[in-house]
């Protein structure tokens, strides 16, 4: 991982979680989980650091190693927040 991400915020009550590609099982992101339940979306400032230059804003989460589509950035409207929608089966995480 090589990319620290500029707009990380330590989140309190959270678990470290490595996310990795479904298909390929390369090491994505390291994000803060708060709470039980699947991995829906990710919210910007909870990613720690990454493989993809999150700074650049892309519109899409592509895997740098088999270029597979994981996930697509959107703007929730409600709490007006930056977060990855993730497709489902794309990513395998684990905790740490």
């Amino acid at each position: 991982m090589r990319y620290k991400n500029p707009h990380y915020q330590r989140v309190r009550g959270s678990s470290t979680m490595l996310v990795s590609c479904g298909h390929c099982r390369n090491n994505i992101v390291l994000y803060q989980k708060v709470g039980k339940g699947a991995l829906l979306r990710m919210y910007v400032e909870r990613i720690v650091k990454g493989s993809v230059d999150l700074s650049q804003k892309p519109g899409l989460l592509i895997c740098p190693h088999c270029k597979e589509q994981l996930a697509m950035r959107v703007t929730l409207r409600r709490k007006n927040k930056e977060a990855y929608i993730v497709k489902r089966g794309a990513l395998h995480s684990r905790f740490l």
